[in-house]
């Protein structure tokens, strides 16, 4: 008998807790993901040029003394933009379509070549951007270029 008030008692105080306890918290509605800012889509239209710096598998680093760079993009839809890149060298001018997008930061720059290669860059201000090329294949070659709109 004694036992069995023992367990009786301990069985009591278990359902005393339990109902003694205070309700668990409302859980909160879980947090809505932060929208993103709007960030402003520049304008590249127009013709940049300026100097480069680079490397070459054939005649490794080069200022490329004897080239001249420009990029003329014809169209821009929001971040998507296309154009021209012509290379002139001893009075040899040569042009190829590019195609690029803005990222969706406003400022990173993918572009592709039509006639191979690749440009990764920033826009570094409303007239200025920087671009570095990537040729790969043989001969490789990379590049940066600083060029402004004109």
């Amino acid at each position: 008998m004694k036992t069995a008030l023992i367990l009786f008692g301990v069985i009591l105080a278990a359902l005393a807790c339990g109902c003694m306890a205070a309700a668990p918290a409302a859980t909160a509605p879980a947090a809505t993901p932060a929208q993103p800012l709007a960030v402003a889509i520049p304008n590249l239209t127009g013709t940049w040029t300026g100097p480069m710096q680079g490397y070459d598998e054939r005649s490794g680093f080069t200022d490329y003394p004897f080239l001249t760079v420009a990029i003329t993009i014809t169209e821009q839809h929001g971040r998507l933009f296309a154009g021209d890149i012509v290379f002139a060298e001893n009075g040899t001018v040569k042009k190829s379509g590019i195609a690029g997008a803005v990222g969706r930061d406003g400022r990173t720059l993918s572009i592709t070549e039509k006639d191979g290669g690749y440009c990764t860059g920033e826009v570094l201000g409303p007239d200025e951007i920087e671009l570095i090329y990537l040729q790969d294949g043989s001969p490789y070659s990379i590049a940066i270029d600083s060029f402004k709109r004109v």
